[in-house]
């Protein structure tokens, strides 16, 4: 299958290495019909180091406008869609960087605080840091993982659910089991009956050189350890699929493995496309 849209990349405003406008260039140079620029919505720390994305509105304000810019400017050769990867903690809250909160603030009546799609994430570290702030036994780790996957499908506001494989990989050996794979799809079942919109993101990217948690139990990226029959049961019971390079520069538009897709005879018709 050709990439078409991708719905995952990041900008130098984030931890990419590029701009966006060289980011959506690169795009049509390689034949993409649509991109998605899905920056972090909240920074991290990194080597003891705190780093905010978007430290005020005024940086919040420039991307948005970059990418609004980037949309009018090459609309003849791409469609291209602004969006924000958001952090989901494990009661449901979105993470967000000050400069976002301040936007949001000063714009109330903006939906998905600007940007036309919402990605929702759990990262390893990120989902470390919140359990370690809870109060339950380690024993109930797992436990509370499910949780927090089904509370970020839960969230109204997200779109799309990003890289599903990266939290559970980077603390469990073991894929989700049957229980935990019930569960989470009943969570979509019960969200699309009621007219939420939501997707699991097929993440072709090979090669997590971005990383920063120490957690990962892969080292060739998550198309190696995708749970297959996780994605086949989704897909059975009605699932659509959106693809995501998960691209921190211009290479990794290109550098990225969706053999899945063949595997287990994901066709066109079981992907869903933002226009």
């Amino acid at each position: 299958m050709i990439l078409k849209q991708d719905i995952q990349t990041h900008t130098v405003f984030s931890d990419g290495k590029n701009t966006v406008e060289d980011m959506i260039k690169e795009s049509i140079r390689i034949g993409l019909e649509s991109v998605v620029i899905s920056d972090h919505a909240k920074g991290w720390i990194s080597k003891k180091q705190k780093i905010d994305f978007f430290s005020n509105k005024e940086i919040y304000i420039d991307y948005l406008l970059k990418i609004n810019e980037s949309k009018f400017k090459y609309k003849n050769q791409i469609n291209v869609f602004s969006a924000l990867e958001v952090e989901v903690d494990i009661y449901g809250n979105l993470k967000l960087d000050k400069g976002i909160i301040d936007y949001i603030s000063l714009n109330p009546s903006k939906k998905k605080f600007g940007v036309d799609i919402l990605i929702g994430s759990i990262h390893s570290e990120s989902f470390e840091e919140d359990f370690i702030q809870t109060d339950k036994d380690n024993s109930e780790k797992r436990s509370t993982l499910i949780e927090n996957i089904c509370n970020l499908i839960k969230n109204k506001n997200i779109d799309v659910f990003a890289h599903p494989f990266q939290a559970i990989h980077g603390h469990f050996s073991v894929n989700f089991s049957e229980l935990e794979a019930d569960q989470i799809i009943d969570t979509f079942i019960n969200e699309w009956v009621a007219g939420h919109n939501i997707f699991l993101e097929i993440n072709g990217k090979k090669y997590p050189d971005f990383e920063q948690w120490d957690y990962n139990k892969y080292i060739t990226g998550e198309i190696k350890t995708n749970d297959f029959a996780f994605i086949n049961k989704y897909k059975m019971r009605g699932g659509l699929f959106v693809l995501g390079s998960d691209a921190h520069s211009l290479e990794g538009l290109m550098d990225t493995d969706f053999s899945i897709l063949d595997d287990i005879n994901i066709t066109n018709d079981c992907i869903y496309k933002f226009i």
